[in-house]
């Protein structure tokens, strides 16, 4: 997403300190929160945070706009004595939150001051205020205006001529093209995973997906029956096996299978909303040479709705 404007950066905040304003009492005013001052300002150069993962897919650019602000709220009470005791209330509830505000943008909250309270207009009505010194960031991604991830690269070995892409163990599928895609020791694999926009959820693509494990000149695998049996297999420590698919009736029963990373990521100009799941294996999968496969592969040449799929196999980190 851009920079997000001002005014809904202080709405974000706000709303965050809306739920710590107490009920009206009746007979009584409203309480309220308000800004007394507030001052927007960069978190860094470029408002640039970090690069935080996205799921298992990659990683995106983190910015943040921060805010420098006062919150003023107004409690009121039928005696001074009843003013004051919501103020007090006010403050301890606040500070009781403290870990739940900070997880939510609030890196700095303090009681900055609260005048003793005042008789209001109405003979009934005391009022106080309490200010609340605060320093709140807003992150958002930022993709820097791109429709796609990087796309695929073919490359040729020159000893063998064997032609395949060179993907980084990642390859994109689309409503243009679907190519098999496959990821070649030696490595060890130890989880897919997916980025995925539809454009209709309802209506997703339809054709077959194939999960195989193979190699080099292999006859025809087999077919493993369950995606259980097919990893158990695959990634079992005695008797591994080397030549093994199973297939998926639809594209839709594919990513079903994965867990959902709790995140998304917003691309194109109109941003899309592309979900984040992954396939943790039982165990790692060890492609033991370059004539070792892992491949993905798509009933069709391309999907027959409008949607795109991300698919990255994910390497085991070096161990330090």
């Amino acid at each position: 997403m851009a920079e997000p404007v001002a005014s809904d950066v202080l709405a974000a905040m706000m709303g965050v300190l809306q739920p710590f304003v107490p009920n009206q009492v009746a007979g009584l005013p409203k309480p309220g929160v308000s800004l007394a001052r507030a001052e927007v300002r960069a978190a860094c150069i470029g408002n640039f945070i970090g690069t935080p993962a996205l799921g298992s897919i990659g990683s995106i650019e983190q910015h943040a706009v921060r805010v420098q602000a006062v919150a003023r709220f107004s409690l009121w009470g039928f005696a001074a004595v009843d003013a004051d005791q919501a103020a007090a209330d006010l403050n301890t509830a606040i500070f009781a939150k403290r870990t739940e505000l900070a997880a939510q943008g609030f890196i700095k909250l303090s009681l900055e001051s609260s005048p003793p309270s005042e008789h209001a207009k109405d003979p009934a009505a005391w009022r106080r205020f309490a200010d609340y010194d605060m320093l709140y960031e807003f992150p958002y991604e930022d993709v820097g205006g791109a429709s796609s991830l990087i796309l695929p690269i073919k490359a040729k070995e020159t000893q063998t001529a064997a032609q395949w892409a060179v993907t980084g163990d990642l390859a994109r599928w689309d409503d243009g093209t679907a190519p098999t895609f496959a990821t070649r020791g030696a490595a060890v694999i130890v989880e897919l995973a997916a980025l995925a926009f539809f454009a209709n959820p309802a209506d997703p693509p339809t054709g077959k997906v194939t999960v195989t494990r193979t190699f080099d000149g292999a006859p025809a695998p087999a077919d493993a029956g369950t995606l259980n049996a097919f990893l158990a297999q695959i990634t079992a420590s005695v008797a591994t096996a080397r030549n093994l698919f199973v297939s998926f009736p639809s594209l839709t029963d594919f990513l079903n299978a994965f867990a959902s990373d709790g995140t998304s990521l917003a691309m194109g100009d109109n941003p899309d909303k592309y979900d984040s799941s992954h396939l943790a294996f039982p165990a790692p999968l060890v492609l033991a040479s370059v004539a070792d496969r892992l491949e993905l592969s798509y009933e069709h040449p391309q999907f027959d709705r409008s949607a795109v799929v991300y698919l990255r196999a994910v390497r085991k980190e070096a161990e330090s």
